[in-house]
């Protein structure tokens, strides 16, 4: 591996709490074992503000985290509280943390991982990665709210029930369709492959969208109804991303939402560069080398969860 760019252990140390404090199955005692390494002394807290200077996503943390009763974790009910406590104790986001949405969800993927279930009333939902689900199905309703990620549905008919998709601050009404709702910050996007959907946010008129039409909302606005490419759009449904003439920055920042770890560009330039391809999601040592020789560019790991993008050969 290429030398640390601090040239201090510590930095790998901390890069690694940073990436596993934000996945699906951290555990309290992980929890603790991160306190204690961040309470060992200033040298593992300048690593850690470090760390979050160059990936960001993280808020400050405490310097001493206050210890959850292993006893919480066993209901059910107190678990995600206590969980919650425990992240804002040490300053991570909460509404940023991946598997505190998994707590609170009936269906959930973590990163690079694609999940297909059958709900009770027989449609079908397909998970994207990193995504979170609640789902509330009976005989006089058929709701969905989408924590985080994306979800494609594939609704079966049933006029006296709607199927409504609540993502941040609009929603969804279907009666039989397929459509894929996402969730990306503030920010949701809706794409129609089949039949037709109604889009509402806030207390504005809906939009109603047809196949290969698509629309976003954030802040309770909705913006201009579009066109979408739909092999490009539902690609990930058969593990793969289609990119056509986008910058090397927005294709790498797609990547990293399937992949462990992060990847950066460095230089305007290069993050400015075109790329357009099929890259298979299962395999991105290929994809990166791909970049490589279209793009003449560098890859650097400096952990085993940084890779760093330059100008140029390996020297």
């Amino acid at each position: 591996m290429t030398a640390l760019p601090t040239g201090d252990a510590l930095f790998e140390e901390a890069s690694a709490w940073y990436f596993r404090l934000q996945a699906e199955d951290v555990t309290p005692a992980e929890l603790d074992a991160f306190a204690a390494w961040l309470g060992q002394g200033q040298a593992q807290d300048d690593a850690w503000q470090e760390v979050q200077a160059m990936l960001g996503g993280l808020r400050e943390p405490a310097r001493v985290i206050r210890r959850a009763e292993q006893a919480a974790w066993r209901k059910p009910a107190r678990r995600w509280a206590c969980a919650a406590a425990v992240l804002l104790a040490v300053g991570l986001t909460v509404q940023n943390t991946p598997w505190l949405d998994r707590l609170r969800a009936d269906y959930a993927t973590g990163t690079g991982e694609s999940r297909t279930v059958e709900l009770a009333d027989g449609s079908q939902l397909q998970l994207n990665t990193d995504s979170a689900v609640q789902v509330r199905i009976s005989g006089g309703e058929r709701q969905i709210r989408l924590l985080r990620g994306e979800g494609f549905f594939n609704v079966t008919k049933d006029p006296a029930r709607p199927f409504v998709v609540q993502s941040g601050d609009g929603w969804v009404k279907v009666v039989g369709t397929q459509f894929s709702v996402a969730r990306r910050d503030a920010q949701t996007r809706v794409q129609v492959a089949q039949g037709k959907v109604q889009v509402s946010a806030g207390s504005g008129e809906p939009v109603y969208l047809e196949p290969g039409r698509a629309v976003e909302y954030q802040a309770q606005r909705l913006a201009d109804v579009h066109g979408f490419d739909p092999a490009s759009g539902f690609a990930w449904r058969q593990r793969q991303l289609v990119f056509r003439q986008q910058p090397l920055s927005e294709v790498v920042s797609e990547l990293n939402r399937y992949w462990p770890g992060k990847t950066l560009v460095l230089g305007e330039a290069l993050r400015n560069r075109v790329v357009s391809g099929v890259f298979e999601i299962d395999k991105p040592d290929a994809v990166i080398k791909a970049l490589e020789y279209t793009l003449n560019l560098h890859a650097e790991h400096y952990t085993p969860y940084l890779l760093v993008l330059r100008e140029g050969k390996a020297s």
